[in-house]
This record gives C-alpha cells, sequence and structure tokens, in this order.
C-alpha cells in the first residue's frame, strides 16, 4: 500500500479501475476528484490492483483527510487492504481524519474516532415505480400540466438558482465550494457523466436541476427552484420527468440523500427508501491549531 500523490497517478489506469467495478461510486473518478478537491493522493497497491483516494487539506504544515464537498462516500476498490489499515496508515500522516463509506462497526484502533448515522434516499427504477408516489405527489403531478421539462446545457442556470434559493440556507457550503460545483458541473456534461434538466413554465425556465450518470445508476446533484413556482410544485415536476427519462436505461435513482427532514420526506414521496452510510471522524489537531479556526469563525 503505497500513498502516491496526484501528479504520479495514471489517470486512465484508475478511471479504468473504477468503471470497471462492480461498485457504482461516481464520487471516485479522478475528473470528479480534480473538481471537488484542492488536493488529493491516493492509496495505490500494484498495477492499479486496490486503490482508494485521499482527498486532504494542508494548512500551516497541518494536513487533515477529508471528505471533499459534493460527495457522499468513498469506497476502497480492490482486497489488497482494509479500511482499518487505512486508518492506521493515515493517522501516522494526518492530525484529523474524516470519512464517509457504508461500512458499519469498523474496527477503530485510535481512541476519540466518532461515529454518526447518515442516510440518503434512493429508487428501484425498473418496474411501474410510478404507482409508488404518494397521493400527494401524484395529486401535485396531475394539477401542474402548466410545466415541462427539457436538456440544457448551461449550467450557470442551474447554479444561479442554486446560489439565490438554496445556498444562503447551507451554514457549510461556501464560495469555494460553489465555484467547485460550478467546475465539477461543466467537467461532467464533458465527460459525458452528466445532465441538465431544466423545468420551464410558458417558455421561462422557473428550475433547474444536474443529475449524475454512472452505469446502472442516477444521482441527483443539485437543484433549485424559484421560490414560487417550488411551492406550485415545480421540483415535483422536474423529478418525476427525470426518473421517466432514466429509467430507461438505468436502474437506480439516487436523490443524493439529506438529513433535514422536510427534505427527506419530499423524496419519500415518489416512493424512495433509505439508505444508511456512516461517518466517521477524528481529530488530534494540535491546540494552536483549534485557536485560530475559533478566531477565523
Amino acid at each position: 500500500m503505497q500513498l502516491v500523490p496526484r501528479n504520479k497517478i495514471d489517470t486512465d489506469k484508475w478511471n479504468s479501475k473504477v468503471a470497471a467495478s462492480k461498485t457504482e461510486n461516481v464520487f471516485l473518478y479522478s475528473w470528479y476528484l480534480d473538481a471537488v478537491c484542492k488536493n488529493w493522493s491516493a492509496l495505490i497497491v500494484g498495477d492499479y490492483k486496490t486503490i482508494l483516494p485521499i482527498p486532504f487539506t494542508k494548512k500551516l504544515g497541518v494536513k487533515q483527510f477529508i471528505q471533499a464537498p459534493f460527495t457522499r462516500e468513498y469506497d476502497i476498490l480492490g482486497n489488497d487492504f482494509t479500511w482499518t489499515q487505512v486508518i492506521e496508515f493515515l493517522a501516522a500522516n494526518f492530525k484529523s481524519l474524516h470519512f464517509r463509506n457504508h461500512h458499519e462497526n469498523l474496527v477503530i484502533p485510535q481512541k476519540g474516532f466518532v461515529t454518526k448515522i447518515r442516510k440518503h434516499q434512493w429508487l428501484n427504477l425498473s418496474g411501474d415505480f410510478t404507482s409508488n408516489y404518494s397521493t400527494n405527489a401524484k395529486r401535485i403531478l396531475k394539477k401542474n400540466t402548466d410545466y415541462s421539462v427539457a436538456v440544457a446545457t448551461d449550467t450557470t442556470i442551474v447554479l444561479k438558482l442554486f446560489i439565490e434559493h438554496v445556498a444562503h440556507k447551507i451554514e457549510t457550503i461556501s464560495s469555494e465550494d460553489l465555484l467547485r460545483l460550478k467546475k465539477l458541473m461543466r467537467i461532467a456534461l464533458a465527460e459525458n457523466k452528466g445532465e441538465l434538466l431544466v423545468v420551464k413554465k410558458q417558455n421561462k425556465i422557473v428550475g433547474a436541476g444536474f443529475f449524475l450518470l454512472d452505469k446502472k445508476r442516477v444521482t441527483y446533484l443539485k437543484g433549485a427552484a424559484i421560490d414560487e413556482d417550488k411551492k406550485n410544485g415545480a421540483m415535483y415536476v422536474l423529478m418525476d420527468q427525470a426518473m421517466q427519462r432514466y429509467s430507461f436505461k438505468f436502474k437506480t435513482f439516487d436523490f443524493g440523500g439529506s438529513e433535514i427532514a422536510t427534505v427527506a420526506t419530499f423524496y419519500h414521496k415518489f416512493g424512495a427508501t433509505d439508505r444508511v452510510y456512516n461517518d466517521y471522524s477524528v481529530s488530534d489537531l494540535p491546540y494552536w491549531f483549534k485557536a485560530l479556526k475559533k478566531i477565523k469563525r
């Protein structure tokens, strides 16, 4: 197991490993990591036999292994090392660790590890999935015939809507994160791994959503609608049309998930079910570094 810097990683071999894996995790492609991470390296065994990305920050000489923005979880692809071995290795090189994955009850050798349970929502697109829509969702869709959905390529549409109607409600999102989101959507389109859908009413765009496409899974990245149209059901129309559009080629619709009860309830109205994953973190940051962080806040 070797920690390889980004400039030494063979992009073609890396992406071939991700594409060939049975694990459906679009967050692992090099172009995705390049878009959302300021810095990342990787643990690699052999000729990319087993790989794991290691996004990190480095400030004032202090290195922290982080869960990059706009990613849900990381997976080890291959069988040559375990998460316990990864944690032991990284603890010697990083002052704090924060990562998410689906593994339960990891054996954590370090003291002070904090584990949190998180959820995201997903839907099986096979069969008549629309029959599982809630009565409320069906009623809203039935009355909103004035809305239509179309494919677009200008990602500034969804970014502008997201900034104006959603981003200010999220305390953890920064201006740097928004720049990364812009870069991510642009690259996803270029890699044919993303699609932008817009909601129109009388030829005016009132909502939009960006979707990541990989293997048999569609993942909803980000979206938003004008407040009035959101209240009137524009996002219901967007999700319904997206699921119907992608059901011909994909098996799973991943809503991206939310710990916010109202958002999760919205996804549940389409018949989505919860999937649990885990959030792990431990910190051994020096006192002076913690003090500086508090001052900056």
